[in-house]
């Protein structure tokens, strides 16, 4: 898996949101301010950040990856390793709080289409879609309260 794919999956299980902005662990002194709408937008970029270096073997894997927007990636490496440390420690114990994965059984309601029947001509009997929909509704309701009930 490369980086591109890793942090579309993140994206996908946390949200498209830096995780230093997330977390809170950047405190801005002062307001950034950006020379053009275009240094905004690739500034605010999201990349994947490998939490177990490159360089010491970390592959690019959701599980060794954090969401940094790219002005918040630069500031991270400017820290000091001990303080780098301590946001790696933070992003892993986030990730494992944040995503629950569950056996989640499937919907048991049917989607219902307009019959045809071929005879001499053929012939679309008339559906009613104001009450497919409400039924529909009604019978995801209730497949709603049995996983609560669970």
């Amino acid at each position: 898996m490369g980086n591109k794919e890793a942090r579309r999956i993140l994206i996908q299980l946390y949200g498209p949101e830096c995780f230093i902005d997330k977390l809170h662990l950047r405190k801005y002194d002062k307001p950034v301010h950006y020379t053009s709408k275009g240094q905004r937008e690739r500034m605010k970029q999201l990349t994947y950040h490998h939490i177990r270096e490159k360089s010491k073997g970390g592959k690019a894997t959701v599980e060794n990856g954090a969401l940094l927007s790219e002005e918040n990636h630069i500031w991270f490496h400017r820290q000091s390793k001990e303080k780098q440390k301590q946001m790696n420690n933070t992003f892993q114990q986030y990730k494992k709080c944040k995503v629950e994965f569950a056996d989640i059984p499937e919907p048991e309601f049917e989607i219902k289409f307009a019959e045809i029947e071929v005879e001499d001509k053929i012939k679309i009997k008339p559906i009613n879609r104001a009450k497919i929909k409400e039924e529909t509704r009604k019978a995801y309701q209730e497949y709603l309260k049995g996983l609560e009930e669970i």
